[in-house]
């Protein structure tokens, strides 16, 4: 196991929380998306259900998707994650791993669904996207997962700019991007995509076009994607 996933998995929620969790957050609006803890059930199968076929061009590839992996690969996975979302940060972790183990045989695309139930989503989002303007999309996004149990409970942009002054960002591009409105539209045109999709919880992950479901572990990840070659 190389460190930097060391790193990873000495932060990740422990599975009790994550199942505390679920339980809090099943007695939200139930009309609201909801966080995909059942993906993190060890009593759940593991496979994938076809995405309809009219759905074929959400899931392409795009120019300004953030990417991971090799752009020929023949397997392409698409996920759709709220940076506040416990279970995503979870997940966050796996494809970390597997981007690096699988570099030249996948292709990972990260796409925005935030919730409504998580005040900070949004902003964790803008944020990385802001990050992105400057080349930094992946070492903001693992900042902001790594430490997220860190500003979920406060003060949340005075540490996402820390984030930001910690990767030498230009502040001041930074402040005029965080409030672009093509950049909001970026993230709920991402959004409004899930929902076409039919997505309902996060994280939420496609793998070739089709939905996959009951990933409990990085084995098993790893073996559905492999399995798809």
């Amino acid at each position: 196991m190389n460190k930097r996933f060391a790193l990873w998995g000495g932060l990740v929620l422990a599975m009790a929380v994550v199942a505390f969790a679920m339980v809090q957050l099943a007695s939200e609006d139930p009309s609201v998306p909801q966080p995909n803890l059942a993906a993190v059930n060890s009593d759940a199968g593991t496979g994938v259900n076809s995405a309809s076929s009219g759905n074929d061009d959400i899931l392409a590839p795009r120019d300004n998707d953030w990417k991971k992996g090799n752009p020929d690969a023949g397997v392409i996975v698409v996920k759709y994650s709220d940076f506040q979302c416990p279970a995503c940060r979870f997940y966050a972790s796996m494809d970390d791993q597997l981007s690096q183990e699988l570099a030249e045989d996948a292709l990972f695309i990260y796409r925005h669904f935030p919730l409504r139930n998580f005040q900070h989503s949004r902003l964790a989002a803008r944020y990385s996207e802001a990050a992105g303007r400057q080349g930094e999309f992946w070492k903001m996004h693992d900042l902001i997962y790594i430490n997220q149990q860190r500003w979920s409970r406060g003060d949340a942009e005075s540490i996402f700019r820390v984030f930001a002054e910690s990767l030498e960002l230009d502040m001041e591009q930074l402040d005029r991007d965080l409030e672009d409105p093509e950049l909001m539209e970026r993230i709920e045109s991402d959004y409004r995509d899930g929902q076409r999709l039919g997505v309902r919880a996060v994280p939420t992950i496609y793998i070739n076009g089709e939905h996959a479901q009951g990933i409990n572990s990085l084995e098993a990840y790893r073996d559905l994607i492999l399995s798809k070659k």
